[in-house]
């Protein structure tokens, strides 16, 4: 039997950011979020988006992101007992991993908003289809995507014309002897992506594993495009802590040949009361990539959220390179939210 009792959350927030560099401002914004997640019965209704308003103009052309309108998700969904399907735009993550490379395979990156922004809207999300069905130790997902998230950069890059903009894909996970165990297979563009993932459960730690493959059928090609990358990390669960420290050896293909880079991130959290302490780290040796972040916030009541926030960006080449040169490298920041939820 089938329960019929409707309900409504819906939830907004005002989050104002005054940013600089390290010889100039390089945000003044305002940024409007709403949420709506709507049920009735087996049925269900979500929506999230955000508005943003920058008043440096000067500064949003440079990073080439304007004042818009951004819909986050927005999907339809029908879910009973084990079973549910989602249509439209929706988060699909199925990576173990908080860096690039991943098996984060159809969400897209911001990359335009620099590490301003929190992970949650630096994301981009696909439009599909998804059916998931779960029992006690198993889970099978199929996706099938008729619109991929897009990307975004601070740097005009090449537009591709008559691109396959289609994808699918499927993923199995079980739990074997406490092991949570994955492999899923997904075709992406012109690659078909390959991937397994692992991890264990510990009181106080969860390590885990990710290894992918990509295999790149683009007709034509020059150099060959092939990849792979392994993740290997940790969460780890420390009192009022949460550190994630996480290493990941992968292949870079380019017109020179095919080299292998290591890269290094950590982060860690301490939240204890009303108190909400982040510092985050990346490094690429071989490319000479770095990014440190460290912020604190106040919670002063359940609505309202005052934080700051120091950055900086290094790199000699790609996307770090041209941070830095936006930046100066060195950037902190001042960030206010005030927030509202709405539940009938």
């Amino acid at each position: 039997m089938i329960s019929m009792g409707a309900r409504a959350d819906l939830t907004g927030a005002a989050r104002y950011e005054y940013i600089r560099g390290k010889e100039e401002e390089l945000a003044h914004r305002l940024i409007i979020k709403s949420k709506m997640n709507s049920s009735l019965g087996p049925f269900g209704v979500f929506i999230e988006g955000f508005g943003e308003f920058e008043t440096n103009e000067d500064q949003a052309f440079i990073r080439r992101s304007p004042s818009r309108g951004y819909l986050q998700e927005a999907y339809f969904e029908f879910k009973k007992d084990s079973f549910y399907v989602r249509v439209g735009r929706q988060a699909l993550r199925w990576s173990e991993s908080w860096s690039l490379p991943s098996l984060d395979v159809w969400t897209g990156r911001r990359w335009n908003r620099l590490f301003f922004d929190p992970l949650a809207d630096q994301l981009t999300h696909s439009t599909g289809i998804s059916f998931s069905y779960t029992t006690e130790n198993t889970s099978l997902d199929l996706v099938g995507i008729g619109e991929l998230a897009e990307t975004f950069y601070p740097i005009p890059i090449p537009e591709v014309e008559n691109e396959k903009n289609s994808s699918f894909g499927g993923r199995f996970k079980w739990n074997v002897g406490g092991f949570g165990l994955s492999a899923m297979s997904a075709q992406v563009l012109r690659k078909n992506h390959y991937g397994v993932s692992g991890n264990y459960a510990f009181d106080s730690a969860v390590p885990k594993i990710e290894i992918g493959y990509v295999d790149d059928t683009t007709p034509g090609l020059t150099v060959k495009r092939d990849q792979m990358f392994s993740t290997l990390g940790c969460d780890l669960f420390l009192g009022n802590w949460v550190v994630l420290p996480q290493v990941t050896y992968f292949q870079v293909n380019s017109v020179l040949g095919t080299e292998y880079q290591t890269s290094f991130y950590a982060s860690a959290q301490w939240n204890p009361d009303r108190h909400d302490v982040q510092v985050l780290f990346f490094q690429n040796p071989q490319s000479k990539e770095a990014f440190m972040s460290a912020s604190y916030g106040y919670n002063v009541t359940d609505y309202f959220t005052a934080s700051g926030f120091v950055q900086n960006y290094a790199g000699q080449e790609g996307l770090y390179k041209f941070y830095e040169e936006i930046t100066g490298g060195l950037v902190v920041g001042l960030r206010l939210e005030l927030t509202g939820n709405l539940a009938f």
